[in-house]
């Protein structure tokens, strides 16, 4: 499909953002970036070691959602790209093609971080806990708007019942069909 084609597919810690995203990414041959990738790009830029920009973060030298936020935007406005997780909370307020929240019960999210990161369920339910409350604060922050507000995204999907192959599938579909409607 030719053009600026933006797809943003925000949701919940544990919920396949970054799993989806690479799926459509590799279907539609759309790029896609995240906190992650930005940061490491950011890293390498300034030729500097991890380390040294953490302490940058830590020193209060370095406002690291300012800058992630930029660089995000710069993103947004050249297009053809698919921005994920929390860095698609952080573009909520910006025109996209779709907008796609992906949210699962707590403890399945639970499961799926502590078998990422190698964790007891317990430990994975509190990472889980702290990020919804960290991601809902950043979008009250930014936009003063609730994260789970329905209305800011074009699709919702439970990702607890549909495996990550699928939803991709759901969101190329809702895709193609908002872009048919379009003309």
């Amino acid at each position: 499909m030719p053009g600026r084609r933006l797809l943003v597919i925000a949701g919940m810690l544990g919920a396949g953002c970054t799993h989806v995203a690479r799926i459509i990414s590799e279907k539609l041959n759309i790029p896609f970036v995240n906190s992650e990738k930005i940061l490491r790009e950011i890293v390498i830029e300034k030729g500097i070691s991890y380390s040294q920009f953490a302490e940058l973060v830590s020193s209060g030298e370095v406002d690291i959602e300012k800058l992630v936020r930029s660089e995000l935007l710069d993103y947004v406005n050249e297009g053809n790209v698919i921005i994920e997780g929390r860095s698609g909370l952080m573009v909520l307020d910006r025109e996209a093609d779709i907008k796609v929240f992906l949210w699962a019960p707590e403890e399945y999210r639970a499961r799926m971080v502590a078998q990422r990161r190698r964790i007891s369920l317990d430990e994975a339910l509190d990472h889980v806990r702290i990020s919804d409350e960290e991601r809902r604060d950043l979008v009250k922050r930014l936009f003063k708007k609730d994260w789970l507000d329905l209305n800011l995204y074009d699709l919702v999907i439970n990702t607890g019942k549909w495996s990550y192959e699928e939803t991709a599938d759901l969101v190329i579909s809702a895709y193609e069909m908002k872009l048919r409607n379009r003309r």
